[in-house]
């Protein structure tokens, strides 16, 4: 046999065989994003090949060996001191540029090797658009996944809206360095560390008043006492805003605690003062009994009857005035004990340091914390890295995500509808179900003509459906998600979707059938033998389930929509 083949041999080998993890210098990597951009308008994922039907041959082939057959190192070399020199030896040799062996290896490392002919693994720009999935279990690789993508657009200049429910700490390190690099506004907010976090009102942008009683309402149970919360709190918002204040979460939580009586009376003083009505304490002093009010009744309940005689009566009310009416006149008792399923959370988030971080006071000149909102940071092309640190506090900080992410729908929403070139910004949420609602539904659904491209991950698709509460919603959301990188999964039934989205191929199989029969009877030894070979062909799916099951950490599948499927594999960052 010649060196070459030898060689060929040795490498195929190696390559099938031995676990390597790529490692990338960040300036290389920026280097190689500049050129994919200018030579095909895509950013840069990793090495590999483009996945087809040769490749699902050969896995199909590989599978059904006994693994003792599989080629590879021969198993003697590792069993010997001598042994796993002479290995480390040829890994030496063959070991792909850039790499480092892996030293707690998973899955199967073949699936990377069947194609010697490997590049630059491309992700389309105008593909991104709409929106991607990062599927993958724990220690797959996810974070990693992040790093390269954030690095790149971080480099570009897009919005960067990071939600990091576990709080990575390379990660955020990670997108701080790139940031300085770059000369980008780096934001941090995490709840639990307070000092090192900025300050982020998250009902800072809507549309319609309502929008605010909706965010904290969808944090509580559905049913009737969701509807009233939202209901109680949608009047008191609206009468803030009429006598010209500014709702915060510390003002709604005061006014559900106390009560609106103080809102109403200031809502009243302006309403009659804007209708001419100057000497309206005359006319409720006075009049306290024409008025229908009893000896001894509170002032308000006087100007109350007064807005009734000589407005309400005759419609020319106002709906803010009307809902704090409405509000003051219910029984005390049932309201306290159906605004008592918000209270709770409305304390934990506007109460504290924490309440100091999400409804700031803008007077307070102690506090030297930075005072952000999801339109500003837009505005500015910063970029924000939300970690939630939801190991520790669970409840509330899906709450917070759940509030930032609606904020961030609002302002697509206003982008979509009144830029006219809309800024490009990047919303990457780990752990989708942590804080998936309706408004980042929303943001899937739309959130392309407001120039807002999603990524999204999670790790089984059971998780998001028992967020979501039904399989509908779930399949909505993954409807929305056209792009997937998935790695590593332990959940079957994730996989099976995924195999499914990237359609099926044929293969060919070799179907051997042998015979024999005895011969006459006056001949006992004789007898008659055949052999049969035929190639058929059977439909199988083009990327089989148990290749997902077996990725090496740091592997991944990439299908995006209506287009190629490429294996490939992340880099670890360095620099």
């Amino acid at each position: 046999m010649s060196l070459v083949a030898i060689s060929a041999s040795a490498g195929f080998r190696m390559a099938i065989s031995t676990k390597w993890l790529t490692t990338l210098d960040v300036h290389k990597l920026l280097s190689i994003q500049k050129r994919m951009r200018a030579e095909a308008n895509s950013m840069y994922l990793g090495i590999g090949y483009e996945w087809t039907q040769k490749h699902c041959q050969i896995a199909h082939d590989i599978l059904r060996m006994p693994s003792t057959d599989i080629p590879g190192m021969p198993k003697w070399l590792s069993k010997t001191r001598t042994g796993r020199k002479i290995e480390e030896a040829i890994e030496s040799v063959f070991a792909p540029a850039d790499s480092i062996p892996d030293t707690a290896p998973q899955g199967v490392s073949w699936i990377h090797g069947m194609e010697p002919k490997k590049g630059l693994v491309p992700f389309h720009y105008k593909a991104m658009g709409g929106h991607t999935l990062v599927g993958g279990t724990t220690g797959s690789g996810k974070t990693r996944t992040y790093e390269v993508i954030s690095t790149q657009v971080i480099h570009l200049g897009d919005v960067l809206l990071i939600v990091d429910p576990k709080n990575d700490a390379e990660w955020k390190r990670r997108v701080e360095k790139e940031c300085r690099r770059a000369g980008r506004k780096f934001l941090y907010f995490n709840q639990a560390k307070p000092s090192e976090s900025i300050r982020l009102n998250p009902i800072e942008n809507w549309s319609q008043p309502s929008e605010i009683p909706s965010r904290i309402a969808q944090l509580m149970e559905e049913g009737p006492f969701q509807d009233f919360a939202f209901l109680f709190i949608d009047r008191a918002v609206k009468g803030e805003l009429y006598i010209g204040d500014k709702p915060t979460l510390r003002s709604i939580l005061k006014y559900a605690q106390s009560g609106i009586t103080a809102l109403l009376e200031k809502g009243l003083t302006r309403f009659f003062r804007e209708n001419g009505l100057e000497d309206w304490a005359t006319l409720v002093a006075t009049n306290l009994t024409s008025l229908g009010q009893k000896p001894g009744a509170s002032p308000v309940d006087g100007m109350v009857a007064l807005y009734n005689a000589r407005f309400a009566k005759f419609d020319h009310g106002h709906e803010a005035i009307d809902g704090l009416i409405a509000t003051h006149v219910h029984d005390r008792e049932h309201y306290m004990r159906i605004i008592a399923s918000a209270l709770p959370l409305l304390q934990m988030l506007a109460t504290g340091e924490t309440g100091l971080m999400l409804a700031p006071k803008v007077d307070d000149f102690e506090d030297e914390r930075e005072i952000w909102d999801i339109d500003k940071i837009i505005r500015q092309k910063a970029v924000l890295y939300m970690g939630l640190d939801s190991l520790s506090n669970n409840i509330v900080q899906k709450a917070i995500a759940s509030m930032i992410l609606a904020d961030v729908a609002a302002v697509c929403g206003s982008i979509y509808n009144f830029y006219d070139s809309p800024p490009e910004v990047v919303l990457i949420i780990d752990e989708i179900a942590e804080a998936i609602n309706e408004q980042v539904i929303q943001v899937l659904n739309k959130g392309r003509g407001a120039g807002f491209k999603a990524f999204v991950a999670f790790q089984a698709r059971a998780d998001l459906e028992a967020r979501l509460g039904n399989a509908a919603k779930m399949l909505q959301v993954l409807g929305n998600l056209n792009n997937q990188i998935i790695l590593r999964l332990e959940d079957s039934d994730t996989a099976l979707w995924f195999s499914d989205k990237v359609g099926t191929t044929a293969i060919r199989n070799l179907v051997i059938n042998s015979s024999t029969s005895t011969g006459s009877e006056a001949h006992v030894g004789e007898f008659n033998g055949s052999v049969s070979r035929s190639l058929q062909l059977e439909k199988v799916p083009l990327v089989p389930t148990d290749l997902i099951h077996r990725l090496p950490n740091l592997q991944f599948f990439l299908r995006i929509s209506g287009g190629t499927v490429h294996q490939g594999r992340i880099p670890i960052l360095q620099g």
